[in-house]
């Protein structure tokens, strides 16, 4: 068993789901027509996200640190730079074990909570 998704809500899923592929190369791998129109965009891997409107009865949530999701990477500081000059807006890096685990929260233009981190050991 493998985890395939996990969905976060926007008010413009168009201009999301091409916000996580200009930012952070992901590719649209599932578009419908229904209005707004839902998205699956896929890392290379195939884990996707799934990018929904938010209903007229959702409330908004701080999510704060308990709901985010996270990108790995191998090079922290070159992909935080090349992300940074993408226009992505980064809080202070946080460091864990000596450096062995370095992370930096995002905020996309729906205002979903991201992470980038890298780990010198897988989990």
């Amino acid at each position: 068993m493998r985890i395939e998704h996990f969905a976060i809500y926007a008010e413009d899923t168009i201009e999301l789901a091409d916000w996580y592929c200009e930012k952070f190369g992901l590719k649209v791998v599932f578009r419908n027509e229904q209005q707004p129109p839902v998205f699956f965009v896929a890392d290379e891997s195939g884990m996707s996200i799934e990018i929904i409107g938010r209903p007229p009865r959702a409330q908004p949530i701080d999510f704060g640190d308990v709901f985010h999701f996270a990108f790995i990477v191998d090079d922290f500081d070159a992909t935080v730079a090349e992300l940074t000059a993408k226009g992505v807006p980064f809080e202070d890096e946080i460091q864990f074990a000596d450096g062995a685990v370095r992370i930096c929260y995002f905020a996309d233009p729906a205002g979903n909570r991201g992470q980038v981190v890298y780990r010198s050991q897988p989990l």
